[in-house]
């Protein structure tokens, strides 16, 4: 299974437009806005790189509105998961705000850093990354608030992380 994360920048309002256009699309697990560097983030998943680079040039980037895409592939041995019940996950959905963070580190030490993130609780799942950032993980809690304590006092009190940026996911309307 090939994994990749997608971060655009649309034309400024179309950013509901550009999610709801690549929800249709088979490949994308996910798709969201974001407050941050980036206007959307989606996590696509296929059968093999191949594919994924096909969706990517000939699906994603002919979405109209979107200004310039980043693409960062996911290493298909380190990374982690964890996979709430679906009770579970109707709370931390109703209840709960999400970011991704991007993390640049060392390279070597992105496999030791996701150990360390996979035991905090708020981290809810992590990948390595190949591109601009090492890791990629996305975490939850009750407020953005939160999300930056944890960011702040436990993420990047990691060892060996040289930087961070974070993309709090907007909630949506559904």
């Amino acid at each position: 299974m090939a994994k990749a994360y997608l971060l655009a920048l649309c034309e400024t309002g179309s950013d509901d437009y550009v999610i709801s256009q690549l929800k249709k699309i088979d490949e994308v697990k996910e798709a969201h806005g974001t407050f941050g560097r980036y206007d959307v983030i989606s996590k696509l998943e296929s059968e093999n790189d191949e594919k994924l680079k096909e969706v990517i040039s000939k699906k994603i980037r002919k979405i109209p509105k979107i200004r310039s895409t980043l693409t960062l592939t996911a290493s298909s041995t380190v990374q982690f998961g964890k996979e709430p019940a679906s009770v579970e996950k109707d709370v931390l959905n109703t209840y709960m705000v999400h970011a991704y963070v991007l993390i640049h580190c060392g390279k070597s030490d992105d496999e030791k850093i996701l150990g360390l993130l996979n035991d905090l609780p708020e981290v809810i799942e992590g990948d390595s990354i190949i591109g601009q950032y090492e890791i990629i993980c996305k975490v939850s809690a009750p407020t953005y608030n939160d999300i930056s304590e944890i960011i702040t006092k436990k993420i990047r009190k990691i060892g060996n992380i040289k930087g961070t940026i974070t993309l709090n996911i907007i909630p949506e309307n559904e």
